[in-house]
């Protein structure tokens, strides 16, 4: 071809492609969106074993303490976001997140801002430094990751 219609071309097809872009860009890909969250369960999981390890020395580091607990407090912040519609199992994505996060919305939501509200609880505790209470608040912690693993996550075998 020569090279005058390939630039023609090429002008014809580029503002095209422009307008298609931006769908493709502002649309995060299911697979993307499963490992994202991936990610922040895995810190929360982090941070909560590294808190109840804490718990198991002989000083705990209220410090260390309230470090795990910020990072709690911020993951259990984006648990809502991260699971839009087409990110579940119909996405043929490796996931456990069971079809009842988008069957009943509210009550997943319901869960997820419990588990926000037992994170802030942990990190008022830990900034008490009285260590009966941050205990508490942790168990609150767990007690709602639990609740949700039960409702919302498959089971492990």
């Amino acid at each position: 071809m020569p090279k005058p219609i390939t630039l023609a071309l090429a002008a014809l097809l580029l503002p095209a492609a422009g307008l298609a872009l931006p769908a493709v860009v502002g649309a995060a890909a299911p697979n993307q969106v499963i490992k994202q969250r991936h990610h922040n369960f895995e810190a929360m999981g982090r941070a909560m074993k590294g808190t109840f390890d804490e718990f198991k020395r002989p000083a705990p580091s209220i410090a260390v303490i309230q470090a795990h607990a910020n990072v709690l407090a911020d993951a259990a912040l984006k648990v809502k976001g991260h699971f839009p519609k087409g990110s579940g199992p119909e996405s043929r994505v490796k996931t456990e997140a069971l079809p009842a996060i988008w069957e009943r919305p509210a009550d997943f939501a319901a869960a997820a801002d419990r588990l926000v509200g037992a994170t802030r609880g942990l990190q008022t505790a830990s900034a008490t430094g009285d260590l009966a209470a941050i205990q508490k608040a942790a168990g609150a912690v767990g007690g709602s990751c639990k609740n949700c693993h039960d409702s919302f996550r498959k089971a492990k075998a």
